[in-house]
């Protein structure tokens, strides 16, 4: 039942770069000025836990935090540079003090979601 982690890393990839752009302010194109932009993090870090929690009860923390952390670099690294890259400028003109105050504001959230959705479904789990 391991079906698409791969799908679940690009969806948390593709909500870090939506909520950067809900995140950051008005002058860019399609910025959002939000303050709580952060809201964003949790149904994605809740759908993502349930996911874990679902497809691998005996390894919920190793895979979620692989799962995670994959997510995370596409989002956070390797959007960026594909960003830079696509757009041709320099890594300096991508905002990265904004980028990463944005995202540790939506980590935040979402990683206290995510750990009060594991813990609500350990009891559904069997024991490791």
């Amino acid at each position: 039942m391991k079906r698409f982690p791969l799908l679940v890393g690009l969806l948390l990839a593709v909500a870090i770069h939506a909520d950067w752009h809900l995140a950051r302010s008005h002058g860019h194109r399609l910025s959002g000025e939000w303050a709580q932009h952060w809201l964003v993090g949790m149904p994605v870090f809740a759908f993502i836990a349930l996911y874990v929690a679902r497809t691998w009860p005996q390894d919920t923390w190793r895979a979620g935090a692989r799962l995670l952390g994959a997510g995370i670099f596409l989002g956070m690294v390797l959007e960026p540079l594909a960003e830079a890259l696509l757009y041709n400028v320099p890594l300096s003109a991508l905002e990265w003090p904004a980028r990463w105050t944005a995202f540790s504001e939506f980590g935040a959230a979402g990683l206290l979601t995510y750990l009060g959705v594991m813990a609500l479904t350990a009891k559904d789990r069997p024991a490791a």
